[in-house]
């Protein structure tokens, strides 16, 4: 039996408060519904908080829970990177072949390697950034030949190497790489060569076709959860094709600080930053002070992060199945609380009775910026706050008033956590607006005419 040191008591205790930390700010969260999906947080190897929040299928009204699997969007990037870096430790490759081996009808074939293809250096157009990609392209079934062929006859951004510039089609080509010198499907290699061998039996290459068990549903909002827009899972696989869960993925956090799949010098090779900090699949920078290997994810109705403090031994895993939830920004205040800084906590969303509501409808900009519109409206006797959010897609959310007095009133909206503070003269005259977003930035909207809301 090991024996138990002061270092492991005094980690234990340490343990202890930082749990009752994550509990009381989950839970401020959890009563305002705020939290929509999974979340993991790992110190030392031992498990602190491992839950699941929302509904996992608004429908049938399926809870999420930790065993809940979830599309990961581009953090598929990292298993693909790992999948070239394994070929490359066999001699099936090398990182510093021209794209001419794979590809010999591919222009630019000469000047692109695979090395510039992981780091987002290769200098080739993004195809999820098409004009028509939103609106046409990702609803249509489409073969990774096809993908390939929508961008391969463009001209370069840049010289390849020169510069950073994140690019799926980049992912796009590795997936083709790794099908051609394997012989194996994308989604077969990841499975055999790298989730089996980790008992990462709950993560997989999604078709979009066949029957995943506990896949949660993917969601937006407007006035309430709706269906995401559809997207055809066909060709995203090594771009941003996986699913996984939580657990599954602290089993791949904890294989890659082993040798267990890749050897340690080519991991270390492979999660070494290059350009704008972007390494193989991973971003590597500080927060808090602290290194930190991350990524984010997203795809028509999810969204997810991870956060990995190697040398703090911490990990924090987001997976969320509602796409307005700013995973990001809440697992970096998950990583306050876990290197004990202070993190915000909502104002508790109890409605209280509040009549005026016909005064405050309208439109309202940001002071310095009229193109930023805020749409306040009236239905069934409910207000409503329009406004855009990630790449200006617009959300309709309930306004709810938490606090009113002669020349002020609050309001929280539902689903995330932002705050409007109505400023009336003593004769109910709007004078200005406070409005807080999720990440804490304030701005003063001024009630007036702009551009109109779509």
């Amino acid at each position: 039996m090991r024996k138990v040191s002061i270092k492991d008591i005094a980690r234990g205790q340490i343990n202890m408060f930082i749990e009752e930390r994550l509990a009381k700010w989950v839970d401020s969260y959890e009563r305002n519904g705020y939290l929509h999906g999974s979340i993991l947080v790992a110190s030392h190897g031992n498990i602190l908080l491992n839950k699941g929040f929302g509904m996992a299928n608004w429908e049938h009204k399926v809870p999420n829970k930790p065993t809940t699997k979830f599309r990961i969007g581009s953090l598929t990037k990292a298993f693909t990177a790992l999948g070239i870096f394994q070929l490359h430790e066999k001699g099936k490759l090398s990182i510093n072949d021209y794209l001419d081996k794979y590809f010999p009808d591919f222009p630019h074939h000469n000047q692109i390697t695979i090395f510039h293809c992981l780091t987002n250096t290769s200098g080739i157009p993004n195809y999820t950034s098409f004009p028509d990609f939103w609106f046409t392209t990702m609803r249509l079934p489409m073969t990774l030949q096809q993908v390939i062929d929508s961008f391969k006859n463009l001209e370069l951004n840049f010289v390849p190497g020169s510069r950073f510039e994140y690019s799926n089609s980049g992912y796009a080509l590795l997936t083709a790489i790794i099908e051609k010198v394997s012989g194996m499907s994308y989604g077969d290699y990841i499975l055999e060569k790298i989730c089996r061998p980790l008992g990462m039996y709950q993560t997989g290459c999604d078709d979009g076709k066949k029957i995943v068990p506990d896949l949660a549903s993917g969601y937006t909002f407007w006035e309430k959860p709706v269906h995401a827009a559809y997207a055809d899972l066909t060709s995203p696989l090594g771009a941003y094709g996986l699913y996984s869960t939580t657990e599954d993925l602290l089993l791949w956090d904890q294989a890659l600080k082993s040798s267990q799949i890749l050897n340690k010098e080519l991991m270390e090779k492979m999660l070494t930053p290059n350009l704008q900090s972007y390494a193989c699949g991973w971003v590597v920078s500080e927060k808090m002070g602290r290194k930190c290997f991350h990524h984010y994810g997203d795809i028509s109705g999810y969204c997810s992060d991870f956060f990995r403090f190697v040398d703090d031994e911490i990990t924090i895993i987001f997976l969320s199945n509602m796409n307005v939830t700013p995973v990001s920004h809440l697992t970096n205040e998950m990583a306050k609380l876990m290197f004990e800084e202070e993190a915000s906590l909502p104002v508790p969303a109890v409605p209280i009775n509040f009549t005026n509501k016909k005064g405050l409808e309208g439109k309202y900009f940001i002071e310095d910026d009229r193109n930023l519109l805020f749409d306040i409206s009236i239905k069934d006797g409910k207000l409503y706050l329009t406004m855009s959010k990630m790449y200006g897609v617009l959300y309709k959310f309930k306004l709810l008033p938490v606090f009113s007095e002669l020349t002020k009133t609050i309001f929280m909206t539902e689903m995330i956590n932002e705050m409007l503070i109505f400023h009336t003269s003593v004769t109910g005259e709007i004078e200005y607006v406070e409005y807080t977003d999720y990440y804490g930035n304030k701005y003063n909207l001024i009630k007036g005419n702009s551009i109109d809301l779509k």
